[in-house]
């Protein structure tokens, strides 16, 4: 009798201990004038856009460090928690995430398997919010991986998780530390639309995409590639360093076309598929090359 009393009374007690749900929940910027919104958990990451004061935003995770991961005008992405005022309710724990192992120096790309597209989520599952669908054979920026093998990743500005299963890994060899903002902003744009004249994130040209890229680490370029090429100091192929710009004469004499060198024979450029890894010594720009030159 005894101990089917006991017994009652441990299931009564589990019965009586309430539940914890993560619940929902916003923070509110208080930093003056904004609050960056980074790639990742850390103030030397890449800055995906700037969170004005007293805006709420939707509060995804937390981590040990005191960084939020939420989702702002439909980017999602990491905050100081030292610059944000968040409701009191429950915050789900970050899942730890364990860095995707590449080489010293090197950055590491994925490329979408996943026939015709594989879903960019909001959070490492499949029943979170879609952002954008990747189609097969795109090019992405890996940031981390979890033990659930998910992929944090950027795809055409936008960061978040897909699913490992439908992902190909490849590392990018950097060969110059002073590159790796400038490079981390260039893939950050893969897959924006190709447009003539565009000088934007809606579309580019190649000119206006590395005019873009470059601008965006305080480098002021002249907007045609013939006028880009009058800049910086030439190098030779042999000598080429990620972050340089590399020429080609494609539509029209002279340097007509221009990318940026990323290592390992590949370089990055707007073209008429839009904003694409290609290589440098592919037989169509091989015989196409035209010159570099390093301007950083």
């Amino acid at each position: 009798m005894k101990k089917v009393l006991t017994s009652v009374a441990i299931v009564m007690f589990i019965l009586a201990v309430p539940k914890i749900t993560h619940a929902a929940t916003v923070g509110t910027v208080t930093a003056n004038p904004s609050l960056n919104l980074r790639q990742s958990a850390a103030t030397s990451t890449a800055v995906l856009i700037a969170i004005p004061k007293n805006t709420q935003v939707n509060v995804i995770s937390k981590n040990g460090s005191n960084w939020y991961n939420v989702t702002y005008n439909g980017r999602t992405g990491w905050v100081s928690g030292q610059y944000l005022s968040v409701k009191d309710s429950p915050v789900a724990p970050v899942t730890p995430v364990v860095s995707a192992p590449t080489p010293n120096g090197a950055k590491t790309v994925g490329v979408v398997t996943a026939n015709p597209s594989l879903n960019l989520r909001k959070s490492a599952a499949t029943s979170a919010a879609v952002l954008a669908a990747i189609p097969k054979n795109t090019q992405v920026t890996v940031i981390s991986k979890n033990a659930n093998n998910w992929y944090n990743v950027t795809y055409n500005g936008k960061t978040g998780w897909v699913s490992g299963s439908y992902l190909s890994m490849a590392p990018i060899q950097v060969s110059r530390s002073d590159s790796s903002e400038l490079l981390n902003h260039a893939l950050s744009l893969q897959g924006v639309p190709y447009v003539f004249g565009g000088t934007s994130r809606s579309g580019f040209d190649c000119s206006g995409y590395t005019q873009y890229v470059f601008k965006g680490s305080g480098i002021s370029l002249p907007r045609t590639s013939s006028e880009q090429f009058r800049v910086g100091s030439s190098v030779t192929k042999a000598q080429l360093q990620s972050g340089d710009l590399v020429f080609f004469s494609t539509y029209a004499p002279g340097a007509s076309h221009v990318g940026i060198y990323i290592g390992g024979g590949r370089f990055i450029a707007a073209s008429n598929s839009g904003v694409m890894i290609s290589d440098l010594n592919s037989s169509y720009y091989a015989n196409r090359y035209y010159g570099a030159r390093r301007v950083r």
